[in-house]
């Protein structure tokens, strides 16, 4: 949202690229980790309003004709503001802000060219889109629903299904206080459909979660708090893992939907990729108890299955519903 922080940001992060580029042999660099360029700032984006999306958009366009990867990675844990737009704060910030800026950047998208080493079972894709979820969506069942408030009148009695109205409910200002875990479910659903929608035509989409880490995203915490957050969490380099995973891994085609770092006690299905792959992709775990999704031993990323709805059609049906929400919603 702001110029000079990211650029500042970007500084940094060129710096750190050329600091790599140094490293004794040229190790990181011979492992295709660096294959040159830059990191800069473009233009301001804040996902919580629709025309500051827009007019990114625009000058995305204007510079730019393809696009490789796009990591929708923005997001606070905090709720009840509304948005410029008449929407929740935390939902649209999370979700519906990264529904509208990947539908305005699908056709760069779908332009673009993703080619894997040899050996790694991918030998092209499109664009790649990472949705940044989190252990929460493990807690955004859709018979458990807690208002915020006693005026729900816009709102159909709960029917137990993640449908239109759910999602609807989610997106309209105090009507929900479980927004941020709501739109972290609601990122492993997009990632569903984009596959399911785009998926021939090579886009390819995977949701992410972070693990529990210690970034600014708990600035407003006490002192005391952060403190053991230092400790017990993962370093925001540890957390960047599962995105890095996700944005450059050649992930396998048909079963990975979702990443998660910590080491899990049961392995669903044991495989070995072939070692010229950065990302292995070896870890893979059935629905994990929430908590060793929390805190744990960090193995980097692990292909693991989410926590989808119940709604008879495997995540689908609800996941079509959500879609359709937020048309309506952005093209108001």
């Amino acid at each position: 949202r702001s110029r000079d922080k990211g650029e500042a940001a970007a500084e940094k992060i060129n710096h750190r690229l050329e600091s790599l580029k140094d490293d004794v042999g040229g190790h990181l660099a011979s492992q295709h980790f660096i294959q040159g360029g830059n990191a800069s700032f473009l233009h301001p984006l804040d996902l919580a309003s629709f025309a500051s999306i827009r007019s990114f958009c625009k000058v995305f366009s204007k510079k730019y004709n393809s696009l490789n990867v796009l990591v929708n990675n923005a997001g606070i844990n905090s709720q009840g503001d509304v948005t410029e737009d008449g929407l929740e704060m935390c939902f649209q910030s999370n979700f519906v802000g990264h529904f509208l800026l990947t539908k305005l950047l699908l056709n760069h998208l779908l332009r673009a060219k993703n080619r894997y080493q040899p050996g790694s079972g991918i030998e092209e894709e499109a664009g790649r889109i990472v949705n940044l979820s989190s252990v929460t969506h493990h807690f955004a069942p859709a018979n458990e629903r807690v208002f915020a408030t006693t005026d729900s009148k816009n709102l159909p009695p709960n029917n137990g299904i993640h449908d239109q109205h759910f999602w609807l409910g989610s997106a309209s200002p105090g009507l929900s206080s479980g927004t941020y875990r709501e739109s972290k479910l609601a990122s492993i659903l997009f990632s569903m459909e984009l596959n399911k929608k785009y998926g021939g035509r090579g886009i390819r989409s995977i949701a992410v979660n972070p693990g529990s880490v210690s970034s600014n995203i708990w600035r407003n915490e006490s002192s005391m708090m952060l403190k053991m957050f230092k400790i017990l969490y993962l370093t925001p380099q540890q957390g960047s893992s599962t995105s890095l995973a996700g944005a450059i891994g050649a992930i396998p085609k048909h079963d990975a939907l979702y990443l998660q770092p910590y080491w899990q006690p049961e392995l669903k299905k044991p495989k070995q990729q072939p070692t010229t792959n950065i990302f292995s992709f070896r870890w893979r775990y059935s629905l994990p108890f929430p908590m060793t999704e929390m805190l744990g031993p960090y193995i980097g990323y692990a292909i693991t299955e989410p926590r989808l709805p119940v709604d008879g059609f495997g995540g689908y049906k609800s996941s079509e519903a959500l879609w359709n929400v937020c048309e309506q919603i952005v093209n108001k």
